[in-house]
């Protein structure tokens, strides 16, 4: 069965190099485990959206939970997904841009965004909105 599980996270002090090293431990652990997925940051803020088998994915989130890069973890969504919203990429990254700002505002994000207020009935629809969208970096 295909799982996503997507959550929000502060980042801590944010280092640069914290993004650098997240995308390149995902590049390493994800394809082997079946995982696929993206990553965004915005404003000291990491949202991110996993797929695959649901062990694979629960084991990830259990790292993630654990990793000290990630403070004040929130769940948004975790369940069944009917297919995998960004099959050919074990990890992106988002560009961020003034269209990407336009998909989170109209799916109900606060101005100013916030990744942390993202609505949980919400996070699936805005990154499957923002799959369709460019920017992305893939990893």
């Amino acid at each position: 069965m295909l799982y996503r599980l997507i959550y929000v996270s502060r980042a801590r002090a944010f280092r640069s190099d914290d993004v650098a090293s997240i995308l390149k431990q995902s590049r390493e652990n994800n394809a082997p485990a079946g995982v696929t997925g993206a990553l965004c940051l915005l404003d000291g803020v990491y949202m991110q959206y996993l797929e695959g088998p649901q062990a694979a994915v629960e084991r990830l989130y259990a790292r993630i939970l654990d990793d000290d890069r990630h403070q004040q973890v929130k769940l948004l969504d975790r369940g069944p997904a009917p297919a995998r919203v960004f099959a050919d990429w074990s990890m992106a990254l988002l560009d961020w841009d003034e269209r990407i700002r336009a998909v989170f505002l109209l799916h109900g994000m606060p101005h100013p965004l916030d990744l942390y207020a993202t609505p949980s009935d919400q996070a699936a629809a805005l990154f499957g909105a923002l799959a369709r969208t460019p920017g992305w970096v893939p990893l």
